[in-house]
């Protein structure tokens, strides 16, 4: 690490601290603060539209809170800007544990590197936010319709050799939209981004033939798949995800820089009681390490996450850290 560089963390993590300790003078104590904690319904901001992938994950995640919590969890769909919309909301004042977002490696790594926007005035996306627990980790899978004539990845990419193909993500600048941006420079095709605001409107595209595939999360695909719809040619990640064990990796089919798996997370504001943040860290960890809740992500192609914030605030740093001459070669810029 730079001296400047470990200057810039250092600042980021004094303007925490003077935010937390700021916080906590303004709201009382922050023990007993956390003890009376949620006072109010929480809401869970997803930054994607209802019905996909990451909106599936959230409400799993947001009806166990209830119950662990004791109080009411609501989820709240602000799609649009790739997670920019709904950081924003979630930024509004006060910053007491009663609005959170569901977040992912799109949202708060790829948006964070590619976007000219700060996400509020004078602060980038790290300092603005903390992570809470990292929930799950989230392999993408390339998919066509079923009666597509590719049968398997070698064909897509020979048939984009002859002309151009389109795929459908989550967003521009999002983590499938890099990995499209990846397998098309790997391959040595062109392939068209189409952004969506989340994952059912590319499904309806894909199925309406406006798309040719689309590049998704396995949560968001996995029921299309089992219906027989939807084929999938290929995953993202180093190992076989369990709910699609038939199909292989794009590392095992010869293309590289398409091993890093995406991942679900929940944040909170950065000035955040410390307390509450404490409190709800422990319950989303006890949430994420409950059999129920473990065997329906397995369902889903995901692979569950038990995190404290100091594990979570490790991988959101190797993730930005390795996301970044990625987002520089493609030249992913919004």
């Amino acid at each position: 690490m730079t001296s400047a560089s470990f200057h810039r963390e250092l600042l980021v993590h004094r303007r925490k601290v003077l935010g937390t300790l700021a916080a906590l003078v303004a709201c009382g104590s922050g023990p007993a603060r956390a003890a009376t904690w949620p006072e109010r319904p929480i809401n869970l901001v997803v930054p994607f539209a209802a019905g996909g992938g990451t909106d599936t994950v959230a409400r799993l995640i947001g009806q166990k809170l209830q119950g662990t919590l004791g109080g009411t969890v609501v989820i709240d769909n602000k799609p649009g800007a790739n997670g920019l919309i709904a950081a924003r909301t979630v930024l509004q004042p006060p910053a007491d544990g009663h609005m959170l977002m569901f977040g992912s490696n799109s949202t708060h790594v790829i948006a964070a590197l590619a976007s000219k926007q700060q996400v509020a005035p004078g602060k980038s996306m790290q300092e603005a936010f903390t992570i809470v627990s990292v929930m799950a980790n989230a392999p993408l899978v390339l998919a066509v319709r079923a009666d597509s004539p590719a049968r398997d990845l070698r064909a897509f990419l020979q048939q984009a050799k002859a002309g151009k193909l389109s795929y459908g993500s989550f967003g521009a600048g999002s983590s499938a939209h890099v990995m499209g941006e990846v397998l098309a420079g790997s391959a040595g095709v062109e392939l068209l981004h189409v952004p969506y605001k989340g994952s059912s409107p590319a499904l309806t595209d894909l199925m309406g033939g406006q798309v040719d595939a689309v590049f998704l999360t396995v949560a968001a695909v996995e029921a299309m798949v089992t219906a027989g719809s939807v084929r999938p040619l290929a995953v993202t990640g180093l190992r076989h995800v369990s709910s699609l064990p038939a199909v292989p990796t794009f590392e095992e089919l010869g293309v590289r820089d398409m091993g890093n798996a995406g991942w679900f997370a929940v944040f909170a504001p950065a000035d955040t009681p410390a307390p509450v943040v404490a409190r709800l860290a422990a319950a989303l960890q006890s949430i994420a390490g409950d059999a129920q809740v473990q065997s329906r992500m397995v369902a889903l192609g995901l692979e569950p996450v038990v995190s404290t914030p100091a594990q979570a605030l490790e991988t959101w740093r190797r993730s930005l850290a390795a996301a970044a001459p990625i987002v520089k070669k493609a030249n992913i810029v919004f």
